[in-house]
This record gives C-alpha cells, sequence and structure tokens, in this order.
C-alpha cells in the first residue's frame, strides 16, 4: 500500500506537476465560474418575470377564443329549438371544450353537449334542476362572463375549468367546462423547451396546471410565498425553495380570469446553463490533469533509472541473493545509498545464519504446542456443535409458538365476520325458497317488497363482513411479509405531524376529542415519513378508540424536542382512562387487543414498535396508570440508519385498515 511502502520518485513528481496544475485551474476555475454564475443568475431573474406575462398573455388569448364560442352560443340559444341548439352546442364545444350546457333562468338544464356521452345521456341531463348550482347563480347575479375555480362539476362530476355566460336579457347562462388537460396542452405549447415550468393557480391557490409535476406534484399551493402574495398582490420574492430544491421564481394575476401565472426555473446545479458552465470547468481540469500524468514521467525518467538499479539490488537481497558488485551514478546521495546497502547485506548474511540456529529450536516447541491446539480445538468443536444444536431446537420452538399466536388470533377474529356472513347468504337463500313458493302461489307487492327488503339487508351484512374478514387477512399477511422498499427523503417533523392530525381528524369529527401539537418549526429528519406518518396515525387511532370509553371528551397532546446525543423525542399521551399493569406490559404484543371480537385486531401498536425500531431505527415506550391516561415515548435518530447492503430501504409491516391495538 502506498501509505506503507512510500511513494515513487515518478508518483511524486507526477503529484507536484499535478498539485501545480490543479491549484492554479481552481484559482483560475472558480473566478471564470463565479462570475459566469452570477451572469446566469441575473439573466434568469430578468428572464423570469417576462416568461410568466408571456404564459398569462397566451392562456388570456386561448381562453378568449372560447369565450367568443361560448357567448355566440348562448346569443343562438335564444331562438332556436332543442334539437337545432344541441348541434350548435356540439359545434362549440369543439375541440377544447368537455361539455356545454344552456341553463334557463329558472335553473332548468335546457339542452347540453357532452364529449362521450350518448343522446340517452344527454337526454337524461335535460331538465335537471341547476338553480342552486353556485356557479349558474353567481352568473346570474353578476351579469357578466366569470370563469371558475377548478371545482368539480354539477353535470359530469368531473374537476373542470368552468366558463359562464349570462344570455342577454337575463334568460338563462351558457356554461362550458375546460378540462385541465386542455388548458395544459395550451400551457406547454407556450413553454417551448428550456428548463422554465409553470403553475396556473386559481384564486383558492389551487393548482390548474403544472407543466412539469415530476419536480412535485402540489394540490394547493397558497401557503407558498410567491402565491400567497401574488394573489394579494404584494410584492413578489425571487426565490423559493419546492421539493428540496431552490428556484427563481416570478408570477402575473389576471384580473380576467382571477388566476395567476407562476413561472420557475431551477437555480444553482439544477438550472442547466448552470451544470454546462460547470461541466466545461470540470473537463478543462480533467484534460490538464491527463496531460501532466504524460508528460511527469518523462521528466521523472532520468532521476529514477540509477534509483531503480539500486532498489533492484536491494530486492536480489530480500530474496536471498548476495550481489558482488553495486550500482554508482553521479548523485551523490545515491552512492552514499549503495554504500549503506552493502554494508547492510553483510550484517543481513551474518543474522541469517543466526536465525536458522534459533529457528532448528523452535520447531521442536512449535510441534508440542500443535498437538496440544489440536486437542483443544477438537474438545472445542464438539462443545459447538452442542451449542448449535441446542440454539436451532430453541429457534424452531420459537417460530413454532410466535405461528401458533398469530394463526390463532387471526382465527378467532375470523370466526366472527365469517360466521354472520354465512348467517346471512343462509337467510338469504331461505328467502329465496319461501319467495319461489309465494310465486308459484301467486306474488302479492307486499311480498315482493319484504324479499327485496331481506335481500338488500342480508348482502349488506354479507358484504361488511367479508370486506372486515378480507381486511384482516390482508393485515396478517403484511405483517407476515418481509421489509419493503420506502422513499427516504428530508422532512420537516412539524409538517409531517400536522398531515398525520389531519389526516385523523374525521375520526373524531363526531367526538369531543381536541388534539394539540407542539413541536418547534426547526426539527428536521432524514428519515422514512411515510413509516413515521403510520406510527403516529396508529398510536392517535389507538388513542381514539379506546382511551375515551365511556367519556364523552378528551385531549390528545404531541409534544417533540431534540436532545443533546442528536436524537428527537416525541411524545404522545392521553387523559383518557389508562390500562391495567398487564394490558400496558402487553400492548406490542401482536393480535393482543382488549376490543377482540368488537372490530380490533391487536395489530396497531405492534406495526407502530416494528416501524420504529426496524426502519426508522429508534425505540418506543408505553407508561399508562388506570384512570391517568397513557403516554408514549418515541426517541428517534434526526438520521435512520441505511438499509442494510443488498436491500432496498427496509419497511415495517403495514397495518390494517383500521389499526386498533391494545387498548390505552
Amino acid at each position: 500500500m502506498i501509505l506503507r511502502s512510500g511513494l515513487s520518485l515518478r508518483a511524486s513528481v507526477t503529484l507536484l506537476l499535478l498539485g501545480t496544475v490543479l491549484v492554479t485551474l481552481a484559482i483560475v476555475g472558480s473566478g471564470i465560474l463565479l462570475a459566469t454564475l452570477a451572469r446566469i443568475e441575473q439573466e434568469s431573474q430578468k428572464h423570469v418575470p417576462q416568461a410568466a406575462a408571456e404564459m398569462l398573455e397566451r392562456v388570456e388569448a386561448s381562453l378568449e377564443d372560447v369565450e367568443a364560442r361560448v357567448s355566440l352560443a348562448g346569443t343562438a340559444s335564444k331562438n332556436l329549438p332543442v334539437e337545432a341548439l344541441t348541434r350548435v352546442l356540439a359545434q362549440a364545444r369543439r375541440p377544447t371544450l368537455h361539455a356545454i350546457y344552456v341553463i334557463d333562468a329558472r335553473g332548468k338544464l335546457v339542452a347540453a353537449s357532452v364529449a362521450g356521452s350518448s343522446a340517452a345521456r344527454v337526454s337524461e341531463l335535460t331538465g335537471i334542476d341547476l338553480s342552486k348550482y353556485p356557479f349558474f347563480t353567481a352568473a346570474m347575479e353578476s351579469g357578466i362572463a366569470k370563469w371558475s375555480d377548478k371545482h368539480i362539476s354539477a353535470v359530469t362530476g368531473e374537476v373542470t375549468l368552468g366558463l359562464a355566460v349570462p344570455i342577454q336579457g337575463g334568460a338563462g347562462v351558457v356554461i362550458a367546462e375546460l378540462p385541465q388537460s386542455t388548458l395544459l396542452k395550451i400551457s406547454q405549447v407556450v413553454q417551448g423547451a428550456g428548463d422554465l415550468d409553470y403553475w396556473i393557480v386559481d384564486s383558492k391557490g389551487e393548482v390548474v396546471v403544472d407543466t412539469n409535476p415530476a419536480q412535485g406534484e402540489k394540490v394547493n399551493v397558497y401557503s407558498m410565498p410567491i402565491v400567497f402574495a401574488g394573489l394579494r398582490g404584494e410584492p413578489l420574492p425571487q426565490t423559493l425553495t419546492f421539493g428540496g430544491r431552490r428556484y427563481q421564481v416570478s408570477a402575473s394575476y389576471s384580473d380576467s380570469l382571477g388566476w395567476l401565472v407562476v413561472s420557475r426555473t431551477p437555480a444553482g446545479l439544477g438550472n442547466s446553463r448552470v451544470r454546462e458552465t460547470v461541466g466545461i470547468v470540470f473537463i478543462t481540469l480533467v484534460g490538464s490533469v491527463l496531460v501532466g500524468l504524460l508528460l511527469a514521467p518523462l521528466w521523472a525518467q532520468g532521476i529514477v533509472a540509477p534509483l531503480r538499479a539500486v532498489a533492484g539490488r536491494a530486492h536480489d537481497i530480500a530474496n536471498g541473493a548476495m550481489p558482488a558488485i553495486w550500482p554508482r551514478g553521479r548523485i551523490t546521495e545515491l552512492n552514499r545509498l549503495s554504500d549503506d546497502l552493502a554494508t547492510m547485506a553483510g550484517a543481513i548474511q551474518r543474522r541469517e545464519e543466526e536465525l536458522r540456529r534459533i529457528n532448528d529450536e523452535l520447531e521442536d516447541r512449535v510441534e508440542q504446542r500443535t498437538m496440544d491446539l489440536a486437542r483443544s480445538n477438537e474438545e472445542l468443536n464438539v462443545a459447538l456443535t452442542t451449542i448449535e444444536q441446542a440454539k436451532d431446537e430453541l429457534i424452531q420452538s420459537e417460530k413454532l409458538a410466535a405461528l401458533g399466536r398469530l394463526v390463532a388470533g387471526v382465527a378467532h377474529e375470523l370466526n366472527t365476520p365469517l360466521g354472520n356472513g354465512r348467517m346471512a347468504i343462509t337467510t338469504l337463500a331461505d328467502k329465496q325458497v319461501r319467495f319461489e313458493k309465494s310465486l308459484a302461489e301467486g306474488l302479492r307487492r307486499s311480498e315482493l317488497d319484504a324479499f327485496i327488503q331481506g335481500v338488500q339487508t342480508s348482502t349488506d351484512i354479507a358484504e361488511r363482513n367479508l370486506v372486515r374478514a378480507s381486511r384482516l387477512i390482508a393485515s396478517f399477511k403484511q405483517v407476515a411479509a418481509d421489509r419493503t422498499a420506502s422513499r427516504r427523503r428530508k422532512f420537516r417533523l412539524l409538517e409531517v405531524v400536522d398531515e398525520v392530525v389531519l389526516t385523523v381528524s374525521p375520526s373524531m369529527k363526531h367526538r369531543a376529542i381536541r388534539t394539540r401539537v407542539a413541536i418547534p418549526d426547526d426539527i428536521q429528519l432524514d428519515s422514512y415519513p411515510g413509516e413515521l406518518g403510520q406510527v403516529l396515525t396508529n398510536l392517535i387511532e389507538n388513542c381514539v378508540t379506546h382511551a375515551f370509553v365511556g367519556r364523552d371528551k378528551g385531549s390528545i397532546e404531541i409534544t417533540a424536542g431534540v436532545t443533546l446525543q442528536g436524537q428527537v423525542t416525541i411524545t404522545l399521551r392521553d387523559d383518557g382512562v389508562g390500562m391495567e399493569p398487564e394490558v400496558a406490559r402487553r400492548a406490542f404484543d401482536p393480535f393482543f387487543t382488549t376490543s377482540l371480537g368488537s372490530g380490533g385486531t391487536g395489530l396497531g401498536l405492534f406495526i407502530a414498535h416494528n416501524a420504529v425500531t426496524n426502519v426508522l431505527g429508534g425505540s418506543i415506550s408505553l407508561r399508562s396508570q388506570p384512570g391517568e391516561g397513557a403516554r408514549f415515548d418515541l426517541r428517534l435518530p434526526l438520521a435512520a440508519p441505511e438499509a442494510e447492503a443488498g436491500q432496498d430501504a427496509p419497511c415495517a409491516a403495514a397495518p390494517a385498515a383500521h389499526p386498533s391495538g391494545s387498548s390505552s
């Protein structure tokens, strides 16, 4: 190795040349790179606002054509019969609109043209009451054409952008629906080539168009500074961090549409021009290194030749040969080295003779020690074999015991839904026999209604119980599955916790359970947010299900902090009924639940424990006393451990559809 044997003279000269070249290029290249990057930054800052304004102008121009066609259809609707009006609407719809329909002053749909719908479907739409449709009422009250925010159509049921044009004289409203895909195509045509991408955002902050969703798809961006300032007419920020990358941004607001066009281009190495400049500097550096590698050996050859001769003699000594003649040259230091090596060769020869004598004495000792070691190794091998057999038997016993507990828990839990489903099917079969008998004897209306009601009730019971059994089986399979790949990224802890609380809030909507989050905004982790979110979801839903039994209200508190050891501690506590010591001790056991037979599977806290220990690289503990609530403490590293070699990022066992672990 280089560190033990030292560098050759040719390597030293080569490194000296390369070091000189690299330092020179680093200084010059850094200056060029900084100047070029500053110029690219300034050009991008000028270009981004212009691009936003141009995109808005093109979009407004395209939508003005749509508005003109819809207005013309509205004018024609006053004097045409329904069939002719339908043909006019079909012509006005093509090629960009998904649907167009006329609503009279009473709110009744008079005629419509919907892409991909048959005449029968359109006929069914005729006459429906849309008087309460907010988009219709807004257009009737304003008396002017209005573009809507992104919404779900009352006619087609699809997410769309709407244009409402009042008919002259207050006779009604013509509403046209523009698919987001059409507006995206218009934006992509205007976008052209390059790094510039765009958002078109409605007045509520909903993303209507994203020309490059691969950079991180967003649904609502109202909270982003550029969108917030653009919609409120405040000064715009010049940069934005989004999806882990920094962008230069600008925005233009449309008074006629009520929308905001946000243009963005990557900053730093995300910009193609910046990468190109860095690449040129890097290629220049590599080329200079290659030239130095070619020239340095030629310059070092004159010094290396005599030194190689001396090294060759030294190599002969190492192999047991004693050279008779040692080389001499014009370099004083090399001649002195040659003389010293000759002296050393004589000393080595004398010491070798002494070593031969000592080796003869050691051979007898080594032979005796070898025999002793052989006997000891044989005894150790016998003991090791016995230990291995015992270990295998213990492992096999533990596997069989764990499998028995899992199978018994699943079988017991499956018994109720499957029994209910079988009872429902048996009841349904009995009703069918009686119905066939009544049908043969003369069916009465009351008997038919009773049969239909019974069929519906039986099928509902069977479906609910089969779905429950299916979810339990899927949960069991997920718990037993190997860890699968999971996406790892950097994220803010507060953002993940807020998302989890928002997700589980519907389950607390009808109960007076208050959730309070007190987490600093600056805690950032490099970990697996999906698994952390699943852990918090299971813990919260476990509290909602078990902590407040017999109570009308309660509270859940989530706090966090960073320790001096580089760990984050997350604490989730409730003021519920608490747990008995035996329940708290077994809370994380698989399929242990206090709600067995009432919907609980006993997998919630088990899955949370697996995710914390196997994926997030931390630990979880539980403290609870009857009547004093429960407290879960999670201790996680700020950077999760890396996946094992040859494996994807680990993933904990997936939870059941409705986690319900041990009662808390």
